[in-house]
């Protein structure tokens, strides 16, 4: 896959995620829910997601419930995922192209 694939597959996903979480109760959701929708849609293969996740809670627009779970923890620990205002912002104004999330 080259460059341009891979970072648009890598927006896909990323997009997939927050799309999710809009669906959960108050916005959340556990990482292992949305992992196994991934691998199920076939958009990924393994279901530790820390880089997308990764991704999400640098930019600001995740966090977790429990302070002591960290994106590289998430699928490992039972995380459970929360969009911030931020991120529910982003989601409503539309996203952004340049940002690398393909909503």
């Amino acid at each position: 896959m080259d460059f341009e694939k891979m970072g648009g597959h890598n927006a896909a996903v990323r997009g997939y995620i927050l799309r999710m979480l809009v669906k959960g109760y108050h916005n959340a959701l556990a990482v292992r829910r949305i992992s196994n929708s991934l691998v199920r849609d076939r958009l990924v293969s393994d279901p530790d997601i820390w880089e997308p996740l990764k991704y999400l809670y640098d930019m600001g627009f995740i966090e977790f419930t429990n302070k002591k779970i960290t994106p590289d923890t998430a699928y490992r620990e039972d995380g459970v995922a929360r969009l911030t205002t931020k991120g529910v912002r982003f989601i409503e104004g539309g996203g952004d192209p340049e940002s690398g999330i393909d909503l």
